[in-house]
């Protein structure tokens, strides 16, 4: 799926649910104009937003991204990962596991972030979040707090926090996981 399809999915159901853009921008912290840009698929939004705006339709992340098709085992294949990477307006690339699983309890997703690409921000969203380091080091910032993170470390946070990612080598490979 990519940034054009998730803006008419989240058109779709903002529609069906008789809400405005104002509405859902206004529930997320954002503006309008924003929310019509992911709509028209100009802007493939991050992580976070994404959880806002689901939240703000009474829905998953995972719901935002799928096509209806549901099934109750989901086997996503290196090969798709890998060409199926969606580059967000942050500059990093993501690929969300699972997604013709409606009914799953978790969202796990695959990212990608390059040092000379990756755009500096500070998120936050209303839910737990896991990151298991594949390759690279990353520097974790929430709120005052730093934690260095290398291959092979996992951390657990609460995104409800202003929290913010800083790629230290050229790349990073992480999963991750948002309840």
């Amino acid at each position: 799926m990519n940034r054009v399809d998730i803006g008419m999915r989240i058109k779709k159901i903002r529609l069906d649910q008789l809400k405005t853009q104002q509405d859902i921008a206004d529930l997320c912290g954002f503006t309008k104009s924003h929310l019509s840009k992911i709509e028209k698929g100009k802007v493939m939004p991050s992580i976070g937003v994404l959880d806002k705006i689901a939240e703000s339709l009474n829905t998953k992340v995972s719901h935002l991204l799928n096509e209806d098709k549901n099934s109750e085992f989901v086997h996503d294949h290196r090969v798709d990962v890998e060409k199926n990477l969606i580059k967000t307006a942050k500059g990093y690339s993501m690929f969300p596991f699972a997604v013709n699983h409606d009914d799953k309890k978790i969202q796990p997703f695959y990212f990608v972030t390059k040092k000379d690409e990756h755009q500096l921000h500070t998120t936050n969203h209303d839910s737990d979040e896991f990151i298991y380091i594949l390759e690279g080091e990353m520097l974790m910032k929430i709120g005052s707090e730093e934690f260095h993170l290398k291959k092979g470390d996992g951390f657990y946070f609460n995104a409800r926090y202003d929290h913010q990612t800083i790629p230290l080598t050229d790349e990073v490979k992480v999963i991750n996981i948002l309840t």
